[in-house]
């Protein structure tokens, strides 16, 4: 047999395809070595199991029956903070493993440089001819197309992988390991397997009428396995590749027993022979099921569970010898080789099935997720293990202080019963209670008080430090969980931040712890077993599967946080005109998984050339127009007001220039009146008397310096060569020019000098207003 026909023989067993399997001579010998093999394993299991129902007592909140023993009649108070810190890691680990978004925390990518066959080879450099017109592609367009066809393969095969996880229920299955780990230490998925379902359509048949078909098909088979009805090989090993062997013990109902004889790979004759042999089943309660049954409030103990049967699933290596003396053929040039395998058999070590790993390059089906792993044992430490005496200490402190409540609530009575009346009863205490008693002893009280002391606040510490020890010791503090922490750090919001950044690092370990031990792992196997399995051959490629839980999700919670708050901080009219706030809009929304609400570009650009949309922009337009017209109109009489004020201001400035000019005009009158008054005075002194009669009744004051006007009349003045004498009316002056210039000024009279006398007719004296405005006009020129 070839290694060809040996792999063909495998997957054949796996798909129910191969032929029932022979009882061979070798297969009981096998099944009394496996069934020892088995013996072992659940022996070397047992001190774990204590360890896991301490867990799981822990969680609920339970002591054990030698605690309560111990407890008596006390306080028996249970502070369930492990059930607090363990659902707090499922649901943070859950959240980020599992986001709300299409988001996933696997990858299927082409390898840098893929590895394909021949044939896909050829079909790509066809392709390419074909798209050319014959001409021959050059080695960089070959090598881009065969990149681009790869890439395309891997986006199905991620589109495959995706939908038949879905089907399986997969993130059900994954919530329960991640629960199982944080409490108990380890979480264990399986698969995939091939799993053959059946489904019913409905067809039109030749009458007309609908009729119900069924159709077989295969999938990749899911599951979760609890840790109890695991059993690997502790002897020797801490991890799973290193084991031997590992055991799962199925419990099955009759019909499950009945539908495993079905199945083609399964012995049907041994496993009907079985089911008659148990009509009632065979299944022994163990010793971990019965606590199982008292910590879940099911009393009954019964030694056999009725129509239960057990079954033992082995996986493991194989002597070639021995798989040979099982019925299955080996190579004989291989017997000396150990080979990875499928065994199942009752538990009275008859073999029901005996079968090669079924899919190429998985070997374990088996993909666990530790919560603390360390080289002690293949099982560690979960969360109630680790804060084991933290929380009995907690517990502890927490009875002691409602047992110290309790007893100093109010005292206790010291009763000298001999001294009672016979009538009074001592077992009876009531408000205004009367206490009767005889004469004896009239000096000894009969009823004394016993008060004892209050130790509440120094429990209360106690209590508090073993409460933020375990956060210590856990590394998931109090706030994680949504308590309103003020003080410290946490008392401000950029506190806060770098404490849940703390607290981040805590969470990607298990990310990480998760991603090496199941992501990875299992979604490989989910590759080669579409690879091996699937019939389409459109997925199929040379793809590496990556795990980003780590890499990429942790990394974008910081980032949303980020996006988040630098949104509230430009969230000012000072900071607004600088943000692109739709491209900040469109980041928020990837990172918080809702990217779906924010409209796109196109989206945005068809939205503007719908009929909605232009029906919209006309009335924006129309209530535009509108505004921008009441805006002209507002401005227009403010510039009208305006042209109004400026006419009265330029009216009021001419009213003031006015005012002035007819100011100085009254000015220029009086003085000239003045001074014709003054000439005239002067000429005719006469009648200078006669006005300041008339003013002084007037009421004036004469202010007038001596001399007066009226001593300047005198004998007739001569004028001397290079003068004139003006007369007015009979008065005559005599006017000399200044020494040194052509100025002329009116001396006194010379009666010495020769007089010149014009007559009066030739004399123009200004009067009136012609004289007041005589120098002001420009005369006209011929």
């Amino acid at each position: 047999m070839s290694t060809t026909e040996y792999v063909a023989a495998a997957e054949a067993a796996m798909r129910d395809e191969a032929p029932q399997p022979r009882v061979e001579p070798g297969m009981d010998a096998l099944g009394n070595k496996l069934l020892g093999e088995f013996n072992q394993a659940k022996n070397d299991r047992l001190e774990t199991e204590k360890r896991w129902l301490a867990d799981l007592r822990q969680y609920r909140g339970q002591y054990d029956a030698e605690t309560l023993e111990k407890i008596g009649n006390r306080s028996k108070s249970f502070v369930r903070k492990t059930r607090v810190k363990v659902k707090t890691v499922d649901a943070r680990v859950q959240d980020l493993l599992f986001p709300a978004g299409v988001e996933k925390n696997w990858n299927i990518d082409a390898t840098p440089k893929p590895s394909l066959s021949s044939d896909q080879l050829i079909e790509i450099r066809s392709r390419l001819t074909q798209m050319a017109q014959g001409q021959k592609p050059t080695k960089k367009q070959f090598e881009a197309a065969v990149a681009e066809w790869a890439k395309e393969r891997a986006k199905s095969m991620s589109k495959t992988v995706d939908d038949q996880l879905a089907e399986a229920k997969y993130k059900a299955v994954c919530i329960k390991a991640i629960h199982s780990g944080n409490l108990y230490g380890t979480g264990i998925v399986k698969g995939p397997l091939v799993e053959r379902k059946v489904r019913t359509r409905f067809v039109k048949g030749p009458n007309g009428k609908w009729v119900a078909q069924n159709e077989s098909y295969v999938v990749p088979f899911v599951d979760y396995v609890p840790l109890w009805r695991f059993y690997p090989d502790m002897a020797g090993a801490t991890e799973l590749n290193q084991c031997r062997f590992t055991y799962e013990l199925h419990s099955m109902t009759r019909h499950e027993m009945a539908s495993l004889a079905q199945r083609k790979s399964f012995n049907k004759e041994r496993i009907v022979n079985y089911i008659r042999a148990y009509k009632d089943g065979n299944s022994i309660l163990k010793d971990y099921e019965n606590e199982l049954r008292q910590i879940g409030e099911r009393t009954s103990t019964q030694a056999v569970l009725n129509g239960r049967y057990d079954v033992l699933e082995r996986w493991g290596w194989l002597d070639g010898e021995d798989l040979r003396n099982a019925g299955v053929e080996v190579p004989e040039d291989r017997i000396h080789e150990s080979f990875f395998s499928n065994v199942w058999m009752l538990p009275n070590g008859e073999v029901i099935k005996c079968v090669l790993q079924p899919i190429n390059g998985v070997t374990w089906p088996y993909h666990i997720y530790y919560f603390d792993k360390d080289e002690s044992s293949f099982f560690p430490e979960g969360l109630a293990s680790i804060m084991r005496d933290d929380q009995t200490m907690l517990n502890a402190a927490t009875r002691l202080m409602l047992d110290n409540a309790a007893i100093t609530a109010g005292p206790m009575l010291e009763v000298a019963t001999g001294l009672l009346a016979t009538t009074a009863k001592a077992d009876e205490m009531y408000p205004w209670k009367i206490w009767l008693r005889n004469n004896t002893a009239p000096g000894q009280q009969a009823v004394r008080a016993i008060t004892l002391e209050s130790r509440l606040g120094d429990l209360g510490k106690m209590a508090a430090m073993f409460e933020n020890n375990a956060d210590e010791v856990t590394a998931i503090p109090r706030y994680m969980s949504g308590e309103n922490a003020t003080s410290g750090a946490a008392g401000t919001a950029a506190g806060m931040s770098m404490l849940i950044g703390n607290v981040n690092i805590v969470i990607k370990d298990l990310i990480g712890s998760w991603d090496d031990g199941v992501t990875s792992s299992f979604i490989r196997g989910m590759y080669f077993w579409n690879m091996q399995f699937n019939p389409d051959d459109s997925i199929k490629g040379d793809f590496d599967v990556k795990a980003k839980g780590t890499a990429s999700l942790v990394a974008k919670e910081v980032r949303t946080r980020q996006l988040n708050e630098f949104a509230q901080l430009t969230a000012n009219e000072f900071d607004m005109p600088y943000i692109k706030r739709h491209k900040l809009n469109i980041l928020r929304a990837e990172a918080n998984e809702m990217s779906d609400i924010v409209k796109t570009e196109d989206e945005m650009r068809a939205e503007q050339d719908s009929d909605e949309a232009k029906k919209q922009r006309e009335l924006q337009a129309q209530i535009t127009q509108l505004q921008l017209e009441e805006a002209k109109g507002k401005v227009a009489k403010l510039l009208a007001d305006a042209e109004v004020a400026k006419t009265k201001s330029q009216e009021m400035l001419a009213n003031i220039e006015l005012i002035i000019a007819k100011t100085v005009e009254t000015k220029v009158a009086s003085i000239f009146s003045a001074l014709q008054a003054g000439g005239t005075a002067t000429a005719t002194p006469f009648v200078a008397p006669a006005g300041d009669e008339v003013l002084q009744s007037a009421g004036f004051k004469d202010a007038t310096p001596d001399p007066s006007i009226a001593q300047l009349n005198g004998p007739p003045v001569q004028a001397t060569q290079g003068t004139h004498q003006v007369l007015n009316k009979g008065a005559s002056f005599a006017v000399q020019p200044r020494a040194g210039g052509n100025d002329t000024s009116v001396d006194q009279p010379n009666t010495q000098e020769a007089i010149v006398r014009l007559p009066a007719a030739d004399i123009d004296v200004p009067t009136g207003q012609a004289g007041m405005h005589q120098g002001l006009t420009t005369a006209e020129i011929d």
